[in-house]
């Protein structure tokens, strides 16, 4: 199933209006994970691993279902799919971050076997791989939407560090807004308004997280 089939509209660069908008969004993406670079070093704790899993893995999905749009091979739109199951299995690692180091190693890696052999089983049928990027949004939108940024944005809620309530609602927010709203609308073929709030959530948590440091400091 072609979800992301182009339209005929205006050309930018050579592109189609739409291949150039999720390109863009790719890139922006890649950019604003570098930049969060620097504080996954520096803190290295479950949220900024997980906002920083965000990024990368939108942006690589970004770039193959471009590509996919581009060219209508169906290996790009598999391989971001790939991409959304892989990157889900680190950001659940913010919803375990309660227990052991131990038992989230053993929670990672099994959340990451089971995605890795349900991606396998979706390539097993010509059938299956055509849906398999229908299912892959939805399944972003629950797991990495719902669960993993409502579970960020629940910790904001809770917590009474005024810098730590900034960067979790800020964080939460923008994944919300790039895995629910934005892969809804897409969903629904408003790719415009998709790609608005897909360009929104890094602005987003990159802006929560440089004014959570500056109230923390």
């Amino acid at each position: 199933m072609d979800t992301m089939s182009t339209s005929m509209g205006p050309m930018i660069l050579g592109l189609p209006f739409e291949v150039a908008l999720m390109f863009a969004s790719g890139i922006f993406y890649a950019i604003c994970a570098a930049f969060l670079w620097k504080p996954l070093r520096a803190e290295r704790n479950e949220l900024i691993s997980a906002l920083f899993a965000f990024l990368v893995y939108q942006s690589l999905a970004m770039i193959f279902m471009a590509l996919e749009m581009h060219t209508m091979n169906m290996l790009y739109s598999n391989l971001a799919a790939l991409s959304i199951l892989v990157g889900s299995a680190y950001m659940l690692k913010f919803v375990w971050s309660s227990f052991s180091s131990g038992v989230r190693r053993i929670l990672f890696m099994l959340t990451l076997i089971a995605l890795l052999g349900l991606f396998t089983w979706f390539m097993m049928t010509p059938e299956r791989q055509m849906t398999l990027m229908h299912f892959v949004l939805w399944y972003d939108i629950v797991i990495n939407g719902v669960i993993v940024g409502g579970a960020i944005i629940m910790l904001g809620i809770r917590t009474t560090e005024h810098w730590l309530k900034v960067k979790t609602l800020g964080g939460g927010s923008g994944v919300v807004a790039c895995c629910v709203v934005a892969n809804a609308t897409m969903l629904g073929g408003a790719m415009l308004v998709s790609s608005v709030f897909q360009f929104l959530a890094p602005v987003v948590i990159l802006s929560s997280l440089a004014i959570a440091r500056k109230n923390q400091k």
